[in-house]
């Protein structure tokens, strides 16, 4: 297979359809066909409505950082997982918070797995429309609308019989443009929209533990390996050199004869020891992996969502995210290992976030 072939076929996500899934009472596949049981487990699971609840409120006169901090401490203690939602309250001055939680029998039966609501992923393809949807799910009937950027949703049950009934308790009028979209297209429609959907921004539809999923020790461990590998060479090379040496100089001092062929073989031995101890220097002078990754974890702890991490024998180049580029900067300055952390360019916004490339410069042996 060519290799832009290939990196086609990664870009289309084509591959990634055999690893998602949809839950509703049961694991089902997503399949062209149609919903269909499925009989293995999915790295990607789309939650039907009837498996979460959505909450709302509202909070004024405080900034987004430390609403985000605020909520994350309470979701922490609280022992809860899900995902929140945040939209601009002009009138508040503050922000609505949309609060997702999954029921727990779903939390229990899909664990380190990547969790989306069906009505998250289904506001990205909505997001620049008007229209009221009516959708056919393996759940039921889902209504379905965006209201002043927000997404509102609700199955189809009891006072909420009708379209119609959904669209005046948003406030719509009765001439709102109505839509519907059958069982037989709801297949090609979630996974269309999964498609479409940036793999970087997954994170703000989705639920994951990424920190109970994956070891940073463990990631820090694969390091070790090479790094004890060179050293033992390094030992044994000079342990082998070091025992010629003294052979030699052994049978230098019990023969008289061929004392210059012996020292020749000497200065040969002399020669290698010498390749040793340089070559002993230079593996010295590579950069250090394993403190490259004590740094990136550091920039991950401090907030930073690192997009591109590069680096050499002193110089470290990191670009992402952050809520505050000049905090992180800040932060990055205390580490020792480093002698200076600068900007590469302008700090730009992205969103809410700034979007920046910094510069880390590490200490030389001589500077330490």
């Amino acid at each position: 297979m060519r290799t832009n072939v290939f990196f086609q076929k990664i870009k289309e996500k084509d591959w990634l359809r055999k690893y998602v899934g949809y839950f509703n009472d049961e694991l089902l596949e997503i399949d062209a066909q149609g919903f269909l049981p499925s009989k293995r487990g999915k790295k990607i699971v789309i939650v039907s409505k009837k498996w979460y609840r959505e909450k709302w409120q509202t909070y004024s006169s405080v900034s987004l950082k430390e609403l985000k901090n605020i909520l994350k401490l309470r979701r922490v203690e609280g022992g809860v997982t899900g995902l929140q939602v945040f939209y601009t309250n002009q009138q508040q001055e503050g922000y609505d918070v949309k609060t997702i939680d999954f029921d727990q029998e779903v939390l229990s039966k899909f664990q380190n797995v990547v969790l989306i609501p069906e009505t998250e992923l289904i506001t990205h393809d909505f997001k620049d429309l008007r229209d009221v949807f009516e959708i056919e799910t393996p759940a039921g009937i889902l209504f379905h609308a965006i209201i002043d950027g927000k997404t509102c949703s609700a199955n189809k049950q009891g006072l909420m019989s009708t379209v119609e009934l959904f669209s005046l308790s948003l406030g719509l009028s009765q001439s709102a443009n109505f839509k519907k979209v059958i069982l037989d297209d709801y297949t090609t429609f979630l996974w269309g929209n999964l498609k479409k959907f940036p793999i970087s921004k997954i994170n703000k539809i989705a639920v994951f533990d990424f920190k109970s999923s994956i070891s940073f020790k463990s990631l820090h461990s694969l390091y070790w390996a090479p790094l004890v590998s060179a050293a033992l060479f390094v030992l044994a090379m000079n342990a082998y050199y070091m025992y010629q040496t003294n052979q030699l100089t052994s049978r230098l001092s019990e023969y008289k004869v061929g004392v210059s062929e012996l020292l020749n073989k000497k200065q040969a031995a002399d020669k290698a020891k010498s390749y040793v101890e340089q070559v002993s220097n230079d593996i010295s002078q590579y950069p250090n992996l394993h403190n490259h990754w004590d740094i990136a974890y550091f920039a991950i702890e401090e907030g930073m969502d690192i997009q591109q991490f590069t680096g050499s024998k002193s110089l470290i180049r990191i670009r992402g995210f952050a809520d505050s580029a000049s905090k992180t900067l800040t932060a990055m300055n205390n580490l020792p290992q480093l002698s200076s952390v600068q900007f590469d360019g302008p700090v730009r916004k992205s969103g809410a976030r700034d979007y920046f490339v910094m510069e880390l410069r590490l200490v030389e042996k001589n500077e330490e």
